[in-house]
């Protein structure tokens, strides 16, 4: 047996007893690689540049049919708001700047019909 032959199978040797307790040599990693590039397929790219758009195209009417549905819902809510409360607005005028302060309140719209008092008889 020539020297080169008992590298060689020294090689092939250290790498069964390196798989055996789970350690994984350069050669093995490079054939993992060259068998991962054999069996990866071949994307044609126009194909992948139109399905890029349709995902791009379909995440933006996503969004854009969320947005409406937020807004929808938050013009629900301020309109149920404006019908179950006062806007009390108070201006005052400061003395020192003579700029005018406004303030706004709101206030629960209390929804009981006032009862008109019985008559004393």
């Amino acid at each position: 047996m020539s020297n080169d032959q008992q590298v060689e199978q020294q090689e092939r040797y250290g790498s069964r007893l390196a798989q055996m307790f789970g350690y994984v040599t350069p050669e093995d990693r490079s054939r993992w690689e060259q068998q991962r590039a054999q069996n990866k397929r071949n994307v044609n790219s126009a194909k992948q540049g139109a399905k890029s758009s349709v995902s791009s195209m379909m995440e933006f009417g996503d969004k854009n049919i969320n947005a409406k549905l937020n807004a929808a819902h938050r013009i629900a809510d301020q309109q149920r708001f404006d019908e179950s409360h006062d806007k009390i607005v108070s201006t005052r005028r400061d003395p020192k700047t003579r700029s005018i302060i406004e303030s706004v309140d709101y206030e629960y719209k209390d929804e009981r019909q006032s009862i008109e008092p019985d008559f004393e008889l």
